[in-house]
């Protein structure tokens, strides 16, 4: 995003599955709503939800905004909003996931992306990326062995680097919910398992995902995937 000339390719995915969902106060298959969703997928929301109102509205005010009314459903997350507003109502919202509704196809999430020009040739260059996705998915392992303890070590990064969970309100101030949305977000980890490693991406469900994103374009097969340098032995 810093710059767009900037090339790059998918090599590893940290989740199987998108975690985007409809989260609502209301069942949006009995009644049309409107739906508040981020700037940049309201055409995404809009294909998806055709006979629904869909506006822009702010990231940062997005459960506030289902709870006071202001707007009847928002693209939410299962891992984050959803565990937040189940706290804040004193029950769970109605979820609606994303992934296969209305022949909606969006593939994998939280993708690990390398420049082109270190996945030329030169070995050395793909090495790196590499030993890049082994540690994150060595960490990932470890997250999924100790969720608690991982959670306790995020934490503590977040001190040492002065974050402040993004100022937003779908971050609820307790370690239960840390815990729980990490083990929500290593769930989608597992489904990236393939023989002997994590994020493994499978070339066809990435190629079924960019025909539905392009609208059925003609897409040259794995287009943007680099297809071997992160796959089980």
């Amino acid at each position: 995003a810093a710059n767009p000339s900037l090339k790059t390719t998918a090599v590893a995915a940290m989740f199987a599955t998108s975690p985007l969902c409809l989260a609502s106060l209301e069942d949006p298959s009995k009644k049309n709503l409107t739906i508040g969703t981020h700037e940049d997928t309201v055409d995404i929301m809009s294909r998806i939800f055709p006979s629904h109102k869909i506006i822009a509205s702010s990231r940062a005010t997005k459960n506030t905004d289902l709870t006071s009314g202001k707007v009847g459903a928002i693209q939410a997350y299962t891992t984050t909003e959803v565990p937040a507003l189940r706290r804040v109502l004193g029950h769970n919202p109605v979820v609606t996931p994303l992934e296969g509704l209305n022949g909606t196809k969006l593939g994998y999430s939280q993708v690990v992306f390398a420049a082109d020009e270190c996945l030329e040739v030169d070995q050395s260059k793909r090495d790196v990326v590499q030993a890049f996705c082994e540690a994150t998915f060595e960490g990932w392992a470890d997250a999924i062995r100790h969720p608690e303890q991982a959670a306790e070590m995020v934490k503590e990064a977040k001190k040492m680097l002065g974050l402040d969970d993004e100022a937003n309100d779908h971050w609820y101030p307790s370690v239960e919910f840390e815990v729980e949305m990490l083990q929500k977000c290593n769930d989608y980890v597992k489904g990236t398992f393939e023989r002997d490693r994590y994020g493994v991406i499978n070339a066809a469900r990435w190629t079924d995902a960019n025909d539905w994103l392009l609208k059925g374009k003609n897409v040259e097969p794995n287009f943007g995937l680099d297809v071997d340098i992160w796959q089980p032995k």
